[in-house]
């Protein structure tokens, strides 16, 4: 029954491995360095992609909550929870890579502009969805629930993509846009992290639902043995 996502995990998985041991290369040696910002920008090239899969997590948990409201399948709602685990794993990522980059460019680990403020919140959001997964009980009511607080808190992406433009904030236009003034070297390392980040993303995701498909069909089987001894039982008696 997880076979399929199983064999999806393990080729992605391992395509993002190889791509894990040579973007250090890449980035560190190949790409030219940043003359404003030094060293400190080859942060960039993992800040950006694991903003961009954030993203990608929170649209896949957005799209399925819409389908669960839409259709009332469960296994809508279980590709919804992953998708939302995923993209809270890479929210974290920009959390923590941000103040890095941050520190040595603007002298402060933290500063509570437009764009940071608004990851935050999304962050937040994503967070009491995933304990509400874990410490509610597995009902129709928190699930439509879920689904709602998911299409509310993907509404905030749009904002946090174009805070930018909206909003005066810290960050650089050109490293922000997905590098399109970028020179060469450094669009197409940016890529490459891109591409590497992806695979890793699809890895993550396939794993997880391959392990949500297994311990549905236990659960269900673990239900079976219940009635058949059950009606063993009453057929002893």
């Amino acid at each position: 029954m997880g076979k399929k996502p199983h064999i999806i995990s393990l080729v992605f998985g391992s395509l993002a491995l190889l791509g894990m041991l040579y973007t250090p290369w890449l980035v560190l040696v190949e790409t030219s360095i940043e003359a404003q910002m030094g060293l400190a920008q080859k942060i960039f090239y993992y800040h950006v992609p694991s903003a961009w899969m954030m993203y990608l997590g929170f649209l896949v948990c957005f799209i399925y909550s819409i389908l669960y409201l839409w259709k009332r399948t469960r296994n809508y709602d279980i590709y919804a929870s992953i998708g939302a685990e995923v993209g809270l794993l890479f929210c974290v990522l920009v959390l923590l890579s941000g103040p890095l980059w941050a520190r040595p460019v603007w002298n402060a680990w933290w500063v509570w502009d437009a764009q940071l403020t608004l990851v935050t919140v999304m962050f937040l959001i994503f967070l009491s969805y995933i304990m509400l997964k874990n410490y509610s009980e597995e009902s129709i009511q928190s699930a439509r629930f879920r689904a709602v607080l998911a299409i509310i808190g993907f509404m905030n992406a749009p904002l946090i993509h174009y805070a930018v433009q909206l909003w005066r904030t810290h960050h650089p236009t050109v490293m922000r846009e997905g590098g399109g003034g970028l020179p060469p070297d450094m669009k197409f390392a940016l890529r490459i992290c891109a591409l590497v980040w992806l695979c890793l993303f699809i890895a993550i995701y396939s794993r997880r639902v391959s392990f949500e498909r297994v311990k549905e069909e236990l659960a269900y089987l673990r239900a079976e043995m219940r009635d058949r001894k059950a009606i063993l039982g009453q057929m002893s008696e």
